[in-house]
């Protein structure tokens, strides 16, 4: 069985490396507000190692507040972050168990989750309507 490189294939592809970008740039961004010592470290480890990731989330993060309100990038890149994973969840209960099928119903999915993740984020870091947050 080979993979077929169609257009809705790579597509779905360079979606994947862009939330894993996005990922990345959210999880420095967090860690340089919480005060880490290595916060690039962090950014690059969590988006390819789920140990990583669950460490960050589950121990490193929860024990230290920060001392910065989260920026408009940051939230951006945290509401691709959570669309990206909620797209990745949904494309797999929805499409067949082929990695090209996956690719193609993916992004569909993320653009799906878009909007529930934008609010999400939004009322997790507690950005009220007509208050200037963004930097």
């Amino acid at each position: 069985m080979s993979l077929q490189l169609t257009p809705a294939v790579a597509f779905g592809f360079a979606l994947f490396l862009a939330v894993l970008a996005a990922t990345g740039a959210w999880v420095t961004l967090d860690a340089r507000a919480r005060g880490s010592a290595h916060p690039v470290a962090w950014g690059v480890l969590a988006p390819v190692s789920g140990i990583a990731i669950a460490c960050y989330l589950l121990w490193w993060r929860r024990g230290r507040p920060r001392e910065s309100p989260p920026s408009r990038r940051e939230r951006t890149a945290a509401t691709v972050t959570v669309a990206g994973v909620g797209g990745l969840v949904a494309g797999s209960l929805v499409s067949p168990p082929d990695p090209a099928s996956q690719l193609t119903v993916w992004p569909i999915a993320f653009a799906c989750c878009l909007p529930v993740a934008y609010w999400v984020v939004r009322r997790r870091f507690g950005v009220r309507e007509g208050v200037a947050a963004g930097r």
